[in-house]
């Protein structure tokens, strides 16, 4: 008896013993994953002026050629430019011609090697760089209308697989269903993946059954996702009141990861009942998502509270008024937050004004941004900016 005894608390001690060694693991795995998160900023590494008066839009920068897209607000005019700011070639795809589009689009994007696409109304359309059109396609749903979104929501991207070049598109549907329903959140998917040789499509980055949007028991705003291409087919994304960042393969249309957004970064909203006639309020959203360097960008914007949007709007040129500019420098406060394909990275110190426009992101390890001037000047400035280690 005494020595199973002895056994038996020689079995006590090690069982203990393994117990704490797996506790100051499983703390030293917290430790190490919290490790992780680190602090970044942003650096300039690199400039394009381009020598023109009127104001242009950088609206794609092809990585594998250096080429970019710009669009000419005043003239209407598009410009495909070399990475030395050199005009390969300029056209203008709303004069009424052999290669006109309507008057308006909701994005392009860079199509295979030699071409683009747009996203123009009412149909997709594939042009050469020099502005010839290759060929129309058909919206896959009747949207019954047309929406602009905030935050320059990125709308249309090519990207390349097995069977060649395809397309993502966020088609928004207008008119048929009631936004603020159920059923609507529940089923409706806005985000469709076309082969234009082919004429396939189908809707992908559908809602998992635990999305907030489909759990919360009310309105919170029509869930329209944000994305943006990583690499070869994989895209990031999110949408406007999300817990979460997900990344996915639109080839393989399967969800790669889903990464937790920080609590005290997490969107803010007071919902309402499917079916009121109220607005809901957004206090802080996930408004847009870059890429760099096959890492997600996420901006978390603070939004104007719904009280003080209306007394501003009380003056026909609110969007021009100094108190406008006063509630977007009180209220709409940046966060930008990186990730990679599997975990939160840390926040970006960046200092930006939502109101004088947004990064543009790349596959290549920068961003672009538009430098603004208080005066007028006869060149503009885009900005090559990397995300660095503090």
């Amino acid at each position: 008896m005494k020595l199973r005894s002895q056994a038996f608390s020689i079995f006590s001690f090690l069982l203990l013993i393994c117990c704490l060694i797996t506790i100051v693991a499983c703390n030293g795995n917290k430790e190490n994953s919290q490790s992780k998160i680190g602090s970044f900023k942003t650096e300039i590494v690199d400039s394009l002026v381009i020598d023109r008066l009127s104001m242009v839009e950088l609206l794609d920068y092809q990585s594998s050629t250096g080429d970019l897209l710009f669009a000419d607000v005043q003239s209407g005019d598009y410009l495909v430019m070399d990475k030395d700011g050199e005009v390969l070639s300029s056209f203008n795809p709303h004069i009424e011609g052999p290669n006109y589009m309507g008057n308006s689009s909701y994005g392009w994007s860079f199509y295979g090697k030699d071409e683009l696409v747009a996203f123009g109304r009412p149909y997709f359309y594939r042009f050469s760089k020099a502005g010839k059109i290759m060929g129309r396609y058909e919206v896959p749903i009747e949207t019954g209308g047309g929406v602009y979104l905030d935050f320059s929501h990125e709308r249309i991207r090519a990207f390349e697989t097995q069977r060649g070049t395809e397309v993502l598109a966020l088609v928004l549907e207008v008119s048929g269903k009631k936004g603020n329903s159920q059923n609507y959140q529940d089923s409706t998917d806005a985000v469709f993946r076309m082969n234009f040789e082919t004429g396939e499509n189908t809707t992908v980055m559908h809602k998992a059954p635990d999305n907030v949007y489909r759990t919360a028991g009310e309105y919170i705003d029509r869930g329209y996702p944000s994305f943006t291409l990583l690499g070869g087919s994989t895209f990031a994304f999110t949408h406007r009141s999300d817990n979460y960042l997900y990344i996915f393969d639109a080839e393989k249309n399967e969800y790669l990861n889903k990464i937790e957004i920080p609590a005290e970064f997490l969107p803010e909203f007071k919902g309402v009942e499917f079916g009121s006639k109220d607005e809901p309020e957004q206090l802080r959203i996930n408004a847009r998502v870059f890429s760099v360097g096959g890492k997600a960008l996420l901006l978390s914007a603070g939004q104007i509270p719904n009280a003080v949007m209306k007394e501003l709007q009380q003056d026909p040129n609110w969007f021009r008024s100094l108190e406008f500019e006063a509630a977007v420098r009180k209220y709409m406060t940046p966060d930008f937050l990186l990730f990679d394909q599997k975990q939160f990275l840390g926040k970006v110190e960046w200092e930006i004004n939502l109101n004088e426009g947004l990064p543009k992101g790349t596959e290549n390890d920068f961003l672009w941004v538009k430098r603004t001037y208080k005066d007028e000047r006869d060149y503009q400035t885009f900005l090559k900016v990397k995300i660095v280690k503090e």
